[in-house]
C-alpha cells in the first residue's frame, strides 16, 4: 500500500473496515484542519503509522486481517524503541463493562463507542492533540 508521504507527521490516521463508518469518519474529519487517511484493517493501520507518523490514530477494534488491539500492540512495541507516543482512540461497537480498561491496558489512550457522535469525536481528537498542561508553583 502506498501513502502520500507529504502527510508525514501532519495527519489523522483512521482504521475502519465498515464502509458506513468510513463515510461517517470522512464527513466528520472533513471538518478538521488536519488531512486524514482512512485504511481498512489493522495491518494497513500499522503500515500507515510507520509511513506517515500521524498526529493521532482512530483505531477500530474489530477488523479483518489484523484487529485493532493487535495493531495498537505493535505500534506501542515499536514506540518503546523511539520514545515517541501517538495518541490512539479506540473505536468499538462493543461497549461492554470492562472494555475501557481492556483498551487502555492494550495501549489505547481513550476509547469511544459506536455509533460515533461527530461532535464528541471532534472533542476527543482535540483533547488528545491538546492535552492540558500542568503548572508547577515554585515558592
Amino acid at each position: 500500500m502506498e501513502f502520500d508521504l507529504s502527510l508525514h507527521g501532519n495527519c489523522i490516521l483512521s482504521a475502519e473496515d465498515n464502509e458506513v463508518n468510513q463515510m461517517v469518519l470522512q464527513h466528520t474529519l472533513d471538518e478538521q484542519p488536519l488531512p486524514y487517511v482512512i485504511v481498512g484493517d489493522g495491518k494497513q493501520a500499522y503500515e500507515a503509522w510507520k509511513a506517515l507518523d500521524p498526529k493521532i490514530i482512530l483505531m477500530d477494534i474489530s477488523m479483518p486481517v489484523m484487529n485493532g488491539m493487535e495493531a495498537i500492540g505493535l505500534i506501542r512495541q515499536d514506540e518503546q524503541a523511539t520514545g515517541k507516543h501517538v495518541p490512539i482512540i479506540a473505536l468499538t461497537a462493543h461497549a461492554l463493562k470492562g472494555d475501557e480498561e481492556r483498551f487502555i491496558a492494550a495501549g489505547a489512550d481513550s476509547y469511544m463507542s459506536k455509533p460515533l457522535n461527530p461532535s464528541a469525536l471532534i472533542d476527543a481528537i482535540s483533547r488528545a492533540l491538546n492535552p492540558p498542561t500542568t503548572s508547577v508553583l515554585i515558592s
